[in-house]
């Protein structure tokens, strides 16, 4: 029986390196079955996410077609309120069943394992549809003919073509087209590529791209849906409309109670199904908890919440209207759910055990919410990557840690359950708990990649310098794979990834770019003409400074085109002074305005051949800039190719405490945030600097550039996160690289992330554990933002490779979430592989 956690960590995997050894590198974790502490229930639905590996998912276009219906019939009404209307539509019509392992009502797509498709973001044509299909999606003829005649309607009135018309055809259409923002606009109809997007839930919007905000779930935990009901009746009667900001208010509190009402009869449908499969059940088990199910429907999310079971349901029932997204936040789960858990304990009503059964049951059901993308966007989601967060640990409000048996359990039920969704974020303060930092290594020994862990001191650094309470800057959460967000109180909308070596190749070509046969950038120099270091690094400069420029105007134009088309009344009513703002959260500026976030790839690229480029061609003067063009154009062909390509790689790289090649890395992170800083949005305020990555992102943005002057060839794979060395050029041992990174300012920046490899061996003994613990307290002394950890054997992913089917179940972290290792196409496993593993924390 499972018990309170206690202080002491305990290692339940079993498993050490030299176990790994020993079974001829055989997948290093237990399989379900061997795991005593998982229940049946929990085994059964484990065993159905072998349908999710096939890729074999059912589509559903039930809510394309209400959507679809209801845009058409609500022609001249307000936009926000259209989308509410949409809404209520479906979630009155949609087909809705109770599935039989379910400890909670609330199907995310009409059909069982299915996926629902849209035409919100851009038509699907039929090539793309026959694409989806061929690549496992399982969809009828006469459902991929409902979304074609879907598409006849939404054509010109999608989010794409909003924002596509928005670009003038002298720089922007331009620059859309480049390849800065992947993938490059193909045209003005389809934008960043044929197909719309499909997911799991009832939303309204772009899915992929929705609010990467944490909104305050715990107002309706607390206090019910009935509660913002009779708030926004009684703010409507305050209306006189004597303003253009009377009648948006009138039209956003209308369209928030068309929602919220929709929301509680979606969950009546709930009640009154269970309770007719409870009349007709046999079973005395199943009847129970059927009238259990009904109970809690009829009273959540209309009602507060009395127990841990009914906030969980009602957080379930908010979870269906945010979604569909591949970008969500759970929040600080440990914090919002600790009250129901320590209520029920001490009356008795619940057990640790089904507590981590219930956690179990998230896990899995997000595993099943699926993001179905354009092919041109697959390869950028390798593994079926998304980005669904919640944090655990941290502070309160007061400063004193925030740790509680929640805590425990979420990573307990990671332990039984370890599938890669959702992922987990750890905040790391001085007062966080070493029994804490122990229980979450044993689980990044086992292999999971979860939790990534945050710095608490360069986070709520970062907020205070945005002028954020310390209050309010202590109880930051995480939307995405690592948007610093207060709950609540701020949201970005634009967040895309740009690929920051693009613009070294126009810098080294006077603004020209190669491809294209284009003027890309401006005319800053040949190359072969600068005299001096100073001189090429102040043309760069200037380009990267015309870029950014760009990017903040790309970004403010997507925003103001979601706001135009989504507006987004239910998580309006979810955020601070919601119900009292004219407008919702796509149109108004919020206390922390990060709306537009300026986020580059492959800045450690760049840093790397800037330190070349000034090594080699400057400072020793054994390449001319010539040859190196040569070189570069020609991906280092020829004899003396090769030999610059091997001095190229031979030069000072960031990631070995080499104060000469970090320094680059440290002026072009400097240069982005302060330029970033320079810069306004549509929302009022500045734009925010960035540096994360996603899934699988660095491919295609390599994809992107030819060879680069780190000795990195043309079309290969960027560096992989914001602050890790690129692969084998790390040279000089973890605590090297570590110091490095931590020279860089990253305090002021949203986020930033750092991949380590670790072997095994090093965290297989509590010494290894303890040292574990000290690499990261180390480094986020030292400035450093955030850590995720791979503990894989190189050997391990080889056997993978050659035995897919028995190593089903291993985990990687890749960009920001974790994923089974052989979902990934093999370029992006051999890319893992190559990356430096460390054996020592020296």
């Amino acid at each position: 029986m499972r018990t309170s956690p206690t202080p002491q960590p305990e290692n339940r995997t079993g498993v050490s390196a030299a176990s790994i050894s020993a079974s001829k590198c055989r997948d290093p974790r237990p399989s379900i079955q061997e795991r005593p502490d998982v229940t049946p229930r929990i085994q059964r639905l484990m065993k159905t996410l072998d349908v999710l590996r096939t890729g074999k998912f059912p589509v559903s276009v039930e809510k394309a077609s209400l959507v679809t219906e209801s845009f058409k019939s609500t022609e001249g009404k307000p936009t926000v309120v259209r989308n509410a209307l949409a809404i209520a539509h479906v979630l009155d019509n949609i087909p809705i069943f109770i599935e039989e392992d379910d400890l909670f009502v609330g199907n995310m797509a009409a059909k069982r394992g299915g996926v629902e498709l849209t035409c919100l973001w851009a038509p699907w044509p039929k090539e793309e549809l026959e694409t989806l299909r061929a690549a496992g999606f399982q969809m009828s003829d006469e459902e991929r003919d409902r979304i074609l005649e879907s598409n006849e309607y939404w054509a010109g009135r999608t989010m794409t073509r909003r924002m596509t018309s928005l670009y003038d055809d002298e720089r922007l259409w331009p620059y859309a087209q480049l390849g800065m923002v992947l993938p490059p606009f193909r045209n003005k109809e389809e934008g960043w590529g044929p197909g719309g997007m499909g997911g799991n839930g009832y939303g309204v919007r772009h899915e992929i791209s929705q609010v990467i905000g944490v909104f305050q779930f715990e107002k309706v935990l607390a206090n019910g849906t009935n509660a913002i009901l009779a708030e926004a009746r009684e703010e409507l009667t305050k209306i006189r409309l004597l303003s253009a900001g009377a009648v948006e208010r009138k039209d956003l509190l209308d369209a928030v109670i068309i929602t919220y009402e929709a929301l509680n009869r979606f969950a009546a449908r709930f009640a009154e199904l269970a309770s007719r499969e409870a009349a007709a059940e046999t079973d005395p088990a199943r009847k129970a908890e059927l009238l259990s199910f009904a109970e809690m429907a009829a009273r959540v999310p209309a009602e507060g919440a009395r127990t841990f079971r009914e906030a969980v349901q009602s957080l379930w029932f908010l979870l269906l209207l945010v979604l569909p997204s591949g970008i969500l936040s759970l929040g600080r789960i440990d914090q919002t759910l600790y009250p129901y858990y320590r209520a029920d304990r001490d009356a008795g009503r619940i057990t640790d055990e089904e507590v981590v059964e219930i956690f179990e049951w998230l896990r899995i059901k997000d595993m099943q919410m699926v993001a179905a993308t354009p092919q041109t966007h697959r390869n950028k989601y390798g593994g079926m990557a998304k980005w669904h967060n919640c944090v655990i640990g941290g502070q309160n409000a007061d400063g004193s840690d925030a740790t509680n048996e929640l805590s425990y359990l979420v990573l307990e039920a990671i332990r039984d359950c370890p599938v890669p969704h959702h992922t987990l974020t750890m905040r790391v303060h001085e007062g966080t708990p070493e029994p804490l930092m122990r229980k979450a290594l044993e689980l990044i020994q086992a292999g999971t990649g979860l939790p990534a862990f945050l710095s608490d001191e360069s986070c709520i650094g970062f907020l205070q310098q945005h002028d954020v309470s310390i209050e309010d800057a202590r109880n930051y959460a995480v939307a995405g794979c690592l948007a610093i967000n207060v709950p609540g109180k701020s949201r970005s909308v634009a967040h895309p990834m740009f690929v920051a070596p693009l613009v070294l190749q126009f810098a080294l070509n006077d603004g020209f770019d190669t491809r294209t046969g284009k003027q890309a950038g401006p005319k800053t120099g040949k190359f072969t003409d600068f005299k001096t270091w100073e001189e090429f690094r102040a043309a760069f400069d200037t380009q990267l400074a015309h870029f950014i420029g760009l990017q903040a105007e790309f970004n403010n134009i997507t925003m103001r085109a979601f706001a135009e088309t989504y507006p987004q009344p239910f998580e309006s009513a979810l955020m601070e002074g919601g119900l009292q703002a004219d407008r919702d959260i796509l149109n108004r500026t919020l206390p922390f305005e990060n709306g537009n976030v300026l986020n580059p790839i492959g800045m450690i690229n760049v840093a790397d051949s800037l330190t070349a480029i000034r090594k080699l061609v400057f400072d020793d003067k054994v390449v001319t800039a010539g040859e190196l063009l040569e070189a570069l154009n020609s991906d280092w062909a020829g004899p003396r190719g090769q030999e610059i390509h091997q001095l190229a790689l031979a030069a000072p790289k960031y990631g070995n405490d080499d104060d000469y090649a970090d320094e680059q890395a440290v002026s072009i992170y400097r240069f982005w945030a302060e330029r970033a800083a320079e810069l306004g949005t549509t929302y009022g305020g500045k734009c925010i600097p960035g540096a994360i990555s996603i899934g699988t992102a660095q491919w295609p943005g390599g994809a992107q550039v030819g060879a680069t002057p780190d000795g990195r060839r043309a079309g290969e794979c960027l560096a992989d996160e914001s602050m890790t060395p690129m692969r084998e050029f790390d040279r000089s041992g973890l605590s090297a690289m570590l110091r490095s990174a931590a020279k860089i300012d990253q305090s002021a920046y949203q986020a930033t992330s750092l991949d380590v490899k670790l072997h095994p061996s090093m965290m297989d003994s509590e010494e290894g554990l303890a040292a574990g613990s000290k690499m990261i307290r180390d480094y986020f002394r030292a400035g450093g933002k955030h850590l995720q950890i791979n503990v894989i054997d190189n050997a391990v992913m080889r056997a993978a490779q050659a035995d897919p089917e028995a190593y089903k179940e291993l985990l990687v972290r890749v960009g920001g979430c974790s994923v089974y290792f052989t979902m990934l196409e093999p370029h992006v496993q051999e890319e893992l592989i190559r990356r430096t593993q460390f054996t020592s924390f020296d």
